[in-house]
């Protein structure tokens, strides 16, 4: 599958409210739009959803979107993937992408992501595409707390 990458676009991040993950993934599954507006979620914001790239297919169809955040000394990296084509190796490529651009528009900095440590298929996806794990941390998040990997790329 080939993949373009462009801006998200409010319409793409609407698509991305209504995925729906299934089983333990379902931790995943983002608020309806009104909800996401009324909380905030950068996705929805136009000034901060230009730090997001959305991946498309061949037919135009959304396949997954990354946002690269620059928090000063380092780029936090996040991803996503429509459900339908998860642990399809699809993850991969986007990443592969969201990396060279990332190093692009931020040569000079680490690049970070973190991801829930029972989420053992994004662990080794992130593994893949050169990123290892560097610490556990604890953190709160909108449906409570969580342990993460803090997970560094580490083939610059």
């Amino acid at each position: 599958m080939i993949l373009k990458s462009g801006k998200l676009t409010e319409e793409q991040a609407i698509q991305i409210s209504k995925w729906k993950y299934e089983d333990e993934y379902a931790i995943y599954n983002l608020p309806d739009w009104n909800t996401m507006i009324k909380n905030s979620y950068a996705m929805c914001d136009n000034t901060k959803r230009e730090s997001f790239t959305s991946y498309v297919n061949e037919e135009d169809e959304l396949i997954g979107f990354t946002n690269l955040v620059d928090k000063r000394s380092n780029v936090l990296f996040g991803i996503g993937v429509n459900p339908e084509y998860c642990n399809k190796g699809i993850g991969k490529s986007i990443i592969k992408s969201a990396l060279e651009e990332c190093r692009m528009k931020y040569p000079n900095k680490s690049i970070i992501l973190e991801v829930r440590t029972w989420n053992i298929r994004a662990i080794n996806c992130y593994k893949s595409q050169g990123f290892e794990i560097v610490k556990i941390k604890n953190q709160t998040t909108p449906i409570g707390e969580g342990e993460f990997y803090v997970m560094e790329y580490t083939n610059v």
